[in-house]
């Protein structure tokens, strides 16, 4: 048999909650769109193009994502290129491509929506600064620290 590689690796935002189903033998299959975008230049001026993805994804992992992921969160995941077909209500055959993700990774953040960045970061200086005295000024390294997000429970 020839070489092939079927990989699909995307970033991007939530469309739609996902959506928790069961087959009859019990395994849990989770389903949720996810967008991307691309840039197209048109007289002078970039525009962004959106590509709409279904994403579905089986098992434990499927089951912890329809109660993690909400619409408009960022993902990141990984998987294989799926074509089916099936039969509409209507009587009708209708095609559908999903990606069928092996990993799932969903971008939380900690910071309430209202806080920005700034004004997290000069409350928290602010804290730390009252509640102990400094002796000295704190490492690069210290600083950057804050910056990383770490979810709470990973996907697997």
């Amino acid at each position: 048999m020839p070489f092939s590689i079927n990989l699909a690796i995307i970033t991007g935002n939530v469309t739609r909650d996902p959506e928790l189903r069961y087959t009859p033998s019990g395994t849990a299959v989770c389903s949720f769109g996810v967008a991307t975008n691309y840039s197209v230049r048109k007289n002078d001026e970039w525009t962004d193009v959106p590509t709409f993805h279904n994403i579905v994804v089986w098992g434990k992992q499927g089951e912890y994502l329809s109660n993690t992921l909400k619409k408009g969160m960022k993902v990141s995941l990984q998987g294989r290129i799926d074509n089916r077909s099936y039969d509409a209500k209507d009587g009708t055959k209708r095609y559908i491509s999903e990606i069928i993700a092996d990993t799932v990774i969903p971008f939380t953040d900690k910071r309430s929506p209202s806080d920005s960045y700034g004004d997290s970061q000069a409350s928290a200086s602010a804290a730390s600064q009252t509640s102990k005295p400094s002796t000295s000024a704190p490492a690069d390294d210290e600083d950057k620290v804050d910056d990383i997000i770490i979810p709470d429970e990973m996907p697997f």
